[in-house]
């Protein structure tokens, strides 16, 4: 009896303990943990608390355990069967923490094709010489800073790399270009011997062009070259690339006149939907058509979008006007011709040309008003030249807008201390344009003096070494359906 009551206290013992063990919280046990609590379990387990002549021994770790157990088969009286393992498994919930791994970083996507087509935009602006503004460009991308910094460190190093040119610079001018040989050449309407002297036809100012980028040669605002330092005009440093020499395109009479008409060439300038300067020319048919290609202007904006290389940060020619029978093809200056309502369009048509070609890298200068030959004899006396330069200012500039520079009629001059010149100063033409052969340039103090060479059939056929001398031959030029020209 006595053994059956230190058995029953041992198994009340073990049921309040597990009792109490069920009542505290989950717990995350660690691999010790777990290690422990087998053991412990096993020994609660397999170890019964009978009084007999062998002695309890208790368990220690599981490697070295030797454990002697008298488990009875029957419960005894009065008691309670408790399966310690079952009674833990029904009262305690065991976590286990299963080792994790970290996620991986996910990986950054590059957009490639948005970074090239924004570096391919800034590479044309580079291309012009805009390098300033072709850093800025990709600097104001959403894209981070970093995806650019190996091309804007070209773009650096190329600005860097510019040099100061000591060279002289190189002034070619034209008239409207022929578009049809066999109507300017026919003797049916001008001169065709005037147009032969005097012209250069569509193919040969294109087959021109590529010459001149071949030979190094880039377009050069004339208004660049020179700047008024206390009340006198010196001489602006040029920075270029290396090796590469400035070209300044003149255009004189672009004003379409009236003898013109029929003999092959564009009837007037136009502003597409776009902006861009174009040229009307009249069919065969007698139906006006949008063209590019009609006179230097739309040629050269274009061979400039192609090449923008050949343009030093935008710079294109020179547009001379003169006023007598108005500007670009419209007859702004002879209002008894037309009604207001034709006036005025003419007007504002002439104020959209100007302003299309100034923001496309155009300058236009005067070209007098009259071209009369009074200029060629130089007899032109201070009454007929204040008369000439006052009516080109007021009904010429008043929309195609002020200029400093003066391309003179039949490319005469004045010597610095002439009256007409020191008139002509003080009208605000600052840059003064005759014609000579040796395209010189000089600097006096309320001018710069720049003479031009003109690329016509009188130079190409009579005398062919003044371009080769400089530019290049141009008997790779010479279009094949010129009359020809006596030496």
């Amino acid at each position: 009896m006595k053994h059956k009551h230190k058995f029953l206290l041992l198994c009340i013992g073990l049921m309040l303990c597990l009792g109490l063990y069920a009542c505290e919280e989950p717990k995350v046990l660690t691999a010790d943990d777990l290690t422990s609590y087998a053991w412990e379990t096993t020994a609660a387990a397999t170890s019964t608390a009978v009084e007999t002549e062998t002695s309890v021994v208790e368990p220690s770790k599981p490697a070295q355990t030797s454990v002697v157990s008298a488990e009875p088969t029957t419960a005894p009286e009065n008691t309670v069967a408790v399966d310690p393992t079952t009674a833990v498994a029904q009262t305690s919930t065991v976590i286990i923490e299963e080792p994790t791994t970290a996620p991986a970083e996910p990986q950054e996507i590059i957009p490639t094709e948005e970074i090239n087509t924004l570096i391919a935009e800034a590479d044309i602006l580079a291309k012009g010489y805009f390098y300033d503004e072709a850093i800025s460009f990709l600097q104001a991308s959403e894209l981070k800073e970093e995806y650019f910094t190996e091309k804007i460190a070209e773009y650096e190093a190329q600005k860097a790399a510019l040099v100061k040119y000591e060279g002289k610079a190189y002034h070619v001018f034209f008239h409207s270009l022929i578009i049809d040989t066999d109507l300017a050449f026919d003797n049916k309407g001008h001169s065709a011997d005037g147009y032969n002297m005097w012209m250069t036809t569509v193919s040969e100012f294109k087959a021109m062009l590529p010459l001149f980028l071949e030979n190094d040669f880039v377009l050069y605002d004339i208004t660049w070259m020179s700047e008024i330092v206390d009340g006198k005009v010196q001489a602006k440093d040029i920075y270029l690339p290396e090796g590469k020499k400035p070209l300044i395109i003149s255009i004189d009479d672009v004003n379409y006149y009236d003898y013109m008409k029929s003999d092959g060439f564009a009837q007037r300038l136009d502003v597409d939907a776009d902006g861009r300067v174009c040229t009307i020319v009249k069919g065969n048919d007698g139906k006006e058509q949008i063209t590019y290609d009609g006179d230097v202007m739309p040629i050269l904006d274009s061979f400039v979008e192609e090449h923008p290389e050949f343009s030093f940060r935008g710079a294109k020619g020179i547009v001379a006007l003169t006023g007598y029978q108005g500007a670009f093809g419209y007859r702004i200056t002879d209002p008894d011709d037309y009604s207001k309502e034709v006036m005025d369009g003419f007007k504002a048509k002439t104020v959209e040309v100007a302003t299309a070609l100034r923001e496309s890298g155009w300058q236009i200068a005067c070209h007098s008003y009259t071209h009369n030959q009074y200029w060629n004899t130089k007899a032109i006396t201070m009454k007929q030249i204040k008369y000439d330069i006052s009516r080109w200012q007021s009904y010429i500039a008043e929309y195609v807008g002020k200029t400093n520079i003066i391309i003179t009629p039949f490319g005469v001059s004045f010597s610095e201390d002439d009256e007409r010149m020191q008139y002509l100063i003080s009208e605000g033409f600052t840059i003064f344009c005759p014609v000579a052969a040796n395209m010189n340039t000089k600097f006096y103090d309320g001018y710069m003096y720049q003479e031009r060479l003109n690329l016509d059939g009188l130079t190409m056929l009579r005398y062919p070494e003044r371009i080769s001398k400089y530019l290049f031959d141009p008997a790779l030029v010479v279009d094949e359906a010129r009359p020809p020209m006596e030496k």
